[in-house]
């Protein structure tokens, strides 16, 4: 009986480490992700804003990798991708630290 137990409890580990791993942004402390979403400067947006839609692909792109940069910096532990930068959930996390 413990065999088969223990046969059940390593299928779903198995299982689970297939799945979509957590999203750095989303685990990020909230100091860390405030640092994160900060423009450059005053006059600058910041990239994180998520407007990155309507720019081209050249600025997509340097706006990606500005926002991975700057999460290795701060300390925002894995690499952080281009998808889950677009993760809802990060969006959600940005509105409510904006108007926080």
């Amino acid at each position: 009986m413990s065999r088969s137990w223990l046969c059940a409890v390593a299928a779903v580990l198995a299982l689970s480490s297939c799945g979509k791993g957590d999203n750095p942004l989303v685990t990020a402390s909230d100091g860390q992700f405030k640092q994160w979403i900060e423009p450059k400067n005053a006059f600058s947006a910041s990239c994180a804003a998520g407007k990155i839609s309507s720019v081209s692909e050249q600025q997509k792109t340097g706006c990606v990798s500005e926002l991975q940069q700057r999460a290795s910096q701060i300390g925002i532990a894995g690499n952080v991708t281009r998808e889950q930068l677009l993760d809802d959930r990060v969006r959600q996390r940005y509105a409510a630290a904006r108007k926080g």
